[in-house]
């Protein structure tokens, strides 16, 4: 117990896997074994020596013309080891495509590889697919908005009627605890957050599924708008559902991290502890919980496994 400080035993299962996250980060990413097989089918393919002459041959794929030095080479040989990934979605579905991904294949190098969504949309997008998705990000909102304790709009002077109007607020009010300790809601601090411009069109931009949202974000959405009813099972229908991959106990990062080991853990010990609990009890451990891990990542400087951290709160 010494080990992680003055950490209440409750919560000893989470932090042992948030160090073990740690400790394995610099194993080799699935998803690059993945990769690597894929170029190797390539090179027996077409009966090419090395694994250079694959990244040449790759090159020349993709962009229509031999590469002119071999440094032109160098950022397939990173993507293809993993110490890079494509710099955004064309360069990944043009490395797809030179490597004769089949869909499935594809689905996996976003989903998986590249840890985005399986597709993005823009501002005027009008497909069924999208409609659909809007819908379920409605109804999430609606079920959130639902579960808000009368207590609670009261403590904020929003009229249990006036709800509806007030999402933006409630979700930054309930986002900020899961990262900072509960504070008044009327301290000047947090107003600043709830009126920013930045936070303001970030929100309404994401609820609306527009532009690239990592993975990290959306899992961080969903983990606000479902508790306190959260479980394994629901948040994987639910990434799913939004063209993200499920969470997986191999999946990391594409820097490596292993997030979604981490998430499992938390979810796991969340449905141990919420039986014989009130809803507002289940809350508060998952807010702690989540408190707990954010600071112990901010000490270990691993800034991209503090998943409920987002950027609106360093206003």
């Amino acid at each position: 117990m010494e080990k992680y400080g003055r950490i209440p035993e409750e919560f000893l299962p989470v932090m042992k896997a948030a160090q073990a996250c740690i400790d394995d980060a610099g194993e080799e990413r699935p998803e690059v074994v993945w990769l690597k097989e894929r170029f190797d089918n390539i090179r027996k393919k077409y009966f090419l020596r090395t694994r250079m002459e694959a990244d040449r041959f790759v090159f020349e794929r993709m962009y229509g013309c031999p590469p002119q030095t071999d440094t032109d080479c160098l950022k397939i040989r990173y993507w293809r080891t993993g110490k890079y990934t494509p710099i955004n979605r064309e360069q990944c579905r043009m490395l797809g495509e030179a490597l004769e991904l089949s869909g499935e294949e594809m689905l996996f190098l976003f989903q998986g590889y590249y840890d985005r969504s399986a597709t993005v949309y823009m501002e005027g997008e009008d497909s069924e697919e999208y409609r659909e998705k809007c819908r379920r990000m409605e109804g999430l909102i609606r079920r959130y908005l639902a579960h808000i304790p009368e207590e609670t709009l009261n403590r904020l002077k929003i009229a249990p009627s006036e709800r509806d109007h007030y999402f933006r607020h409630l979700y930054f009010t309930d986002a900020f605890r899961y990262v900072c300790e509960p504070v008044r809601e009327n301290t000047a601090a947090l107003k600043k957050h709830i009126t920013s411009t930045r936070y303001d069109s970030e929100i309404r931009r994401q609820m609306k599924l527009l532009g690239e949202i990592p993975r990290r974000t959306m899992i961080r959405h969903l983990i606000i708008l479902g508790a306190p009813e959260l479980t394994l099972d629901w948040m994987n229908r639910q990434l799913k559902a939004f063209g993200y991959l499920p969470l997986r106990e191999e999946h990391t990062m594409t820097g490596g991290e292993r997030l979604d080991r981490l998430l499992i853990s938390i979810l796991a010990e969340y449905e141990k502890t919420r039986a014989g609990k009130t809803n507002e009890e289940n809350r508060i451990w998952l807010r702690r919980s989540c408190r707990i891990l954010d600071d112990f990542y901010k000490k270990k400087k691993y800034r991209r496994m503090r998943f409920m951290h987002f950027k609106s709160l360093e206003i």
